[in-house]
């Protein structure tokens, strides 16, 4: 069997770690079928086959755009594939072959204003009106639909029309090996990078973007109300990509009078994001991970937290009581009291810091991206 995975987010954002990995377990699993991955140029200077039945394919065009439904397509027909896996919802509409495609949640599908852009309105209303009919068609003509939780299952099957419980399958997702093999603590270079970061203190630990769905106007506000009323003494991390929406909530942290006290570390970067090295480093040294989100399709960031033996404090929502179980701590994530009153407890707390450390790396156990790979193999198999 030929399968083509479309790759063109190799490396980028949440999920081009999740295609990366994916082609990478492959790659260790799969002896019997033949490979093509379709990379950008850029993500072709990131991937680099080691099965000889992994075939590159260069088809630098952008994501949701004309050329992707009519050049990419072109592609994909030329390469005679019997199984295409889109591991996003942008197919394009007019491929008649068979196709398998992932779904990593329908948060745009629930966002109901502009305030989730920096578009206008009549763009963002015409983005989520092309949003919803592609996703419904890729819905339609999918064999199967991967997504990493059941929580997002059922929002496929409740919202998207053609899509049914008997085509959609959960693959868990895990923590990359290549971030957790960073995990050489040196405490001098880490202080003295901490430094350079402007962290000087203790600090809760968030990493993601700044979309409002994730909730930090809120955490911001309640860490207003830990510093100042429950007199706990650390700081804030942001480690997420400089863009309009972390500009935001810089301008709102600033409003809040919080200068040096939070502390956005792609800022001390050459490039927009956080280096994986400075990662690894940030999630070894934190105090607490924080994580307020409205909405996930899985939560990668507090399973890389605990993988790194940080105690969790996470939004309690369907999907992390689905992933996370008992091993971590919840909070309300519409109350800015509970979130600083559980912060403070959680943060002063020994005897529940080790005891969430423990359960932690208890947790990770049970999802690896080797495991998300093979149940991708096997929803291959039982497409074609």
């Amino acid at each position: 069997m030929k399968i083509g995975i479309d790759a063109r987010l190799y490396g980028v954002a949440g999920p081009g770690r999740y295609i990366k990995n994916l082609i990478k377990e492959l790659e260790d699993l799969d002896t019997k079928n033949d490979y093509i991955i379709f990379v950008s140029k850029s993500g072709s200077n990131l991937y680099h086959p080691h099965n000889p039945r992994f075939k590159k394919w260069i088809s630098d065009y952008k994501e949701y755009s004309i050329q992707e439904q009519t050049f990419f397509l072109r592609d994909l027909l030329q390469a005679r594939l019997d199984l295409l896996h889109i591991p996003h919802f942008n197919i394009p509409i007019l491929y008649p072959k068979k196709m398998v495609i992932t779904i990593h949640d329908l948060i745009m599908h629930k966002s109901k204003t502009s305030e989730v852009t920096t578009l206008s309105a009549p763009k963002y209303l015409l983005k989520q009106f092309v949003y919803r009919f592609v996703t419904n068609i890729a819905s339609f003509r999918a064999s199967n639909i991967i997504v990493p939780s059941k929580s997002v299952g059922d929002d496929v099957v409740k919202m998207l029309k053609y899509a049914n419980k008997d085509k959609t399958f959960v693959t868990y997702e895990g923590v990359d090996s290549e971030l957790l093999a960073l995990d050489n603590y040196d405490k001098k270079k880490s202080l003295m990078r901490l430094e350079e970061m402007r962290i000087v203190d203790n600090y809760f630990l968030y990493v993601g973007s700044a979309y409002p769905h994730k909730n930090l106007n809120m955490l911001l506000v309640s860490y207003k109300e830990l510093l100042e009323k429950l007199n706990v003494r650390a700081q804030l991390v942001f480690a997420g990509r400089i863009d309009d929406f972390s500009q935001r909530l810089a301008g709102f942290s600033h409003a809040l009078n919080l200068d040096g006290k939070v502390i956005y570390a792609a800022r001390f970067s050459e490039t927009p994001f956080v280096t994986e090295t400075d990662l690894a480093m940030l999630y070894k040294s934190a105090s607490v991970y924080v994580f307020p989100s409205l909405m996930e399709g899985f939560s990668i960031t507090p399973l890389e937290a605990q993988a790194f033996g940080v105690p969790v404090l996470l939004s309690d929502i369907e999907t992390h009581r689905e992933v996370f179980g008992d091993s971590v701590m919840y909070f309300d994530p519409k109350s800015t009291i509970d979130l600083s009153e559980n912060m403070k407890e959680i943060y002063n707390n020994e005897v529940l810091k080790q005891e969430l450390i423990e359960k932690g790396y208890e947790n990770v156990k049970k999802y690896s991206w080797k495991n998300m790979a093979s149940e991708t193999l096997k929803v291959y198999e039982g497409s074609v």
